[in-house]
């Protein structure tokens, strides 16, 4: 299930990688794309248990997604989306880099900074990705680039009597919109996270999942979804 190839620049910046911290590291996860949720909703009902994953239900969350980047796209061409998640009072920026280092599901450097509550300014983070924005962005401003409003519901996998989760299933639904607030798209999409686990222990559920379900594999990512869907148009190799 390859990712689909990212936008890359013709003009690279080439900053030292963010450090890595405990909140943050990969991202590993398929991304399949759904024309309806309801027989996803309706198989993971039916199926608690796919011997030997044990599937049970997790409370649903609200995210609010806001991309940014600078007017000369410092971030982009230095290989990462920038996303700044908000659920609830809690905010947390994320790193994530443009490249999957395999071509069967997504895998992607993953760097995560939790904001003090009322923190507005990601460069004043103390953490890694506040040290590497400022390195990068030299003073140039943040703008938003889209927001994703998404409706997230979550599923935890257990292996066997393993204590931490295997991995995670969301059914997402999302509205992409623009720095006007208005809606540019919607998407469905179902995501399976891998947490402790290897992938061949998550593959057979994910198969059944696409089968059952006539899910696809997503053609862009949200990031790539968000950036076409509201026009923008970031450097190209």
């Amino acid at each position: 299930m390859p990712e689909p190839k990212p936008l890359m620049t013709a003009d690279p910046i080439s900053p030292a990688p963010p450090a890595q911290s405990a909140q943050g590291g990969r991202e590993l996860e398929w991304q399949l794309a759904a024309d309806d949720l309801g027989p996803v909703r309706r198989w993971l009902a039916a199926h608690p248990a796919l011997d030997p994953l044990r599937i049970d239900p997790l409370p649903p969350q609200r995210l609010r997604d806001t991309y940014l980047d600078t007017a000369d796209w410092r971030v982009f061409r230095s290989g990462f989306a920038l996303r700044l998640r908000e659920e609830g009072e809690r905010a947390e920026a994320t790193l994530k880099s443009l490249r999957s280092a395999r071509e069967d599901l997504a895998d992607r450097r993953e760097i995560t900074e939790a904001l003090p509550q009322g923190a507005t300014e990601l460069t004043r983070l103390p953490g890694p990705v506040g040290s590497w924005l400022r390195q990068v962005l030299a003073a140039q401003p943040l703008r938003a680039l889209f927001t994703a409003q998404t409706l997230r519901e979550r599923f935890a996998v257990h292996r066997g009597a393993q204590a931490h989760p295997a991995g995670e299933i969301a059914l997402d639904e999302t509205s992409l919109l623009g720095p006007s607030r208005a809606v540019l798209e919607h998407l469905q999409r179902v995501e399976v996270e891998i947490r402790d686990a290897e992938p061949e222990a998550l593959a057979p559920l994910v198969e059944a999942l696409r089968r059952s379900c006539r899910l696809t594999p997503a053609c862009e990512n949200k990031f790539a979804a968000g950036v076409r869907a509201a026009g923008l148009a970031p450097p190209r190799d």
